[in-house]
């Protein structure tokens, strides 16, 4: 969004190997190969020792409060408000606490209650809801999305047909993020405007052959499953969460969780959003804000969960479908299948073999990859202002859950990466590699600032206005006391000029919370056509991809 990497856990991969994008996962040769059976490397670079079949040590006494000390002391150091974290091991909860506060400036604190929104972690509660779905047969991982989604088609009039609802969930259909195609939108768009016009959006690699994370396709997946349980292909949101609050939430017993944000707010204890401005100065946004651009793509990221209710999905991932209380919610089997991996994710070069490790494959709703050869399954969560990781070892019984209320930070990797050293007894490492990350990050922001000027009123006078594009809707451009403002829908942000060392201004940039990003994720130029102005949106794409250009005519 114009912080993508925020958008829907966008950072389906950790910040840490690429955020996703920016040193460079695409796709590896081998989809479906066994991450989990893959030997781990020994290498100079290697901090984490073989691993595979030891037992964790249990969370307590020493290891306990050294855990303890170190989510307080990062949470000040990463400028994270508030987080509530929680550690399920050998099917018990052995840590549930909050920290921070709910809003900066404000004294209520943040509990292992409070209400966060856990973004695309939701994409394994609809990978799951198709598994318990599966059980009942009301269809299977081979079932055509058309079956059940009339109105859905992909680019290729061939592929369409055989799109299954396993297909759904792989992030290998070769459609690529689009995200600006539904938040731009995000005021007319309904679930079933988002199926009818998944046409529209390119293919831009082969089925099976590359990572590309598409939330379209995830939520399609989820409104397919609610449709197979019955509901309407007339109100598809409804229908989804009816189908998850019947099958996954209630059943793991899970009331509180919920994809309704009127539901969040009659709550005492809920989390506001927060997000840094260009500068890097943390602001807290309005909630009211943060709720119309998620409602066609709920499955893929409008869930609000607790640390406390969140320790229950997991004891039920790693009780192989059978929740704490001893119900059993899906089978073995088809929990298992949403574990199995999809298509392959390559690190960028120069990246430590265990950080590799992390992240080897897209599952169905989950990434999986290993600790020191010890199979671990996880996903994080970034929309506006929320910023969540759950990661579970299998074999271990070993899993954990960090919540947070501000965008796109590294605070839920640092927690999972200690706790792992500290329960294997490995030597303290990833905190390194994540000082540098931030370091990184601050450094990329000063040059940004460096290069950014003031607006030049005569220069963008002539380019204010309304202007449309087919795909992402209508835009407006405005002047007020030299302040260049962009909106559409409930976008909102401030543009300043970059500028080069020769004084020109290069492009326009977003500096206004949430939507600054390092590096930029949308960059605007404007010129003329025909003698008419127009504006030209640059959307910086995943790696091994251009790009996207949108060009939006004058709409008076």
């Amino acid at each position: 969004m114009i912080t993508r990497r925020t958008l829907l856990a966008c950072a389906a991969v950790s910040p840490l190997l690429a955020a996703g994008r920016s040193t460079g996962w695409a796709q590896v040769e081998t989809p479906g190969e066994d991450v989990a059976a893959t030997p781990v490397a020994t290498t100079e670079d290697q901090t984490v020792a073989n691993l595979t079949g030891a037992t964790p040590l249990p969370l307590n006494g020493e290891r306990l409060a050294t855990f303890e000390a170190y989510v307080t002391s990062k949470l000040a150091e990463a400028d994270v408000p508030g987080a509530a974290v929680a550690v399920v091991q050998g099917g018990e909860v052995v840590f549930l606490q909050g920290f921070g506060v709910r809003e900066i400036g404000q004294p209520d604190p943040i509990t292992a209650d409070t209400l966060l929104r856990i973004g695309s972690v939701t994409k394994s509660f609809s990978s799951l809801l198709t598994a318990t779905l599966v059980d009942a047969g009301r269809l299977s991982w081979d079932t055509p999305l058309v079956d059940l989604l009339p109105t859905f088609a992909v680019a290729d009039a061939a592929l369409t047909p055989r799109l299954t609802t396993r297909d759904a969930f792989c992030a290998c259909t070769g459609l690529p993020r689009r995200d600006f195609e539904f938040i731009f939108n995000a005021d007319e768009l309904t679930p079933e405007l988002l199926i009818e016009g998944m046409a529209k959006l390119p293919l831009t690699a082969p089925y099976g052959e590359k990572y590309q994370y598409s939330n379209q396709m995830v939520a399609a997946g989820g409104f397919a499953a609610a449709v197979a349980d019955g509901g309407s292909t007339h109100d598809l949101g409804h229908a989804y969460a009816i189908a998850l609050r019947e099958r996954v939430l209630n059943p793991i017993g899970m009331p509180r969780t919920t994809l309704a944000l009127a539901e969040v707010l009659a709550e005492e204890n809920y989390a506001i959003p927060h997000a840094a401005d260009m500068t890097g100065t943390l602001q807290s946004l309005a909630l009211l804000d943060d709720d119309t651009w998620l409602v066609s793509v709920a499955p893929s990221g409008a869930l609000w969960s607790s640390a406390s209710e969140m320790t229950r999905y997991v004891q039920t991932e790693l009780g192989k479908g059978v929740n704490p209380d001893g119900r059993r919610v899906v089978s073995v089997a088809n929990l298992e299948r949403t574990w199995q991996p999809s298509v392959a994710l390559q690190a960028g070069p120069g990246t430590r073999p265990d950080m590799a490790a992390f992240a080897g494959h897209y599952a169905l709703g989950w990434v999986l990859g290993s600790y020191g050869g010890q199979r671990l399954i996880w996903h994080s969560g970034g929309t506006l202002g929320f910023t969540s990781l759950v990661s579970f070892l299998p074999e271990a019984d070993l899993g954990v859950v960090t919540l947070t209320n501000r965008s796109g930070n590294t605070f839920p990797y640092a927690v999972q990466f200690r706790l792992l050293e500290l329960l294997f007894d490995q030597p303290a490492a990833f905190d390194a590699l994540l000082t540098t990350s931030l370091e990184s990050g601050a450094a990329g922001r000063a040059d940004l600032l460096a290069d950014l000027g003031e607006i030049d009123p005569a220069g963008v006078t002539p380019y204010l206005g309304r202007y449309a594009n087919p795909d992402l809707g209508e835009v407006t451009l405005s002047l007020r006391e030299d302040v260049l403002t962009l909106e559409a829908g409930s976008v909102r942000s401030q543009l300043l000029p970059r500028i080069d060392d020769d004084g020109a201004v290069t492009e326009y940039i977003p500096v206004t919370a949430p939507w600054a990003s390092i590096p930029p994720d949308a960059m605007f130029t404007f010129d003329d056509a025909d003698d008419q102005p127009r504006l030209l949106m640059s959307v910086r794409s995943d790696p091994g991809e251009e790009n996207v250009i949108y060009v939006f005519e004058p709409n008076e």
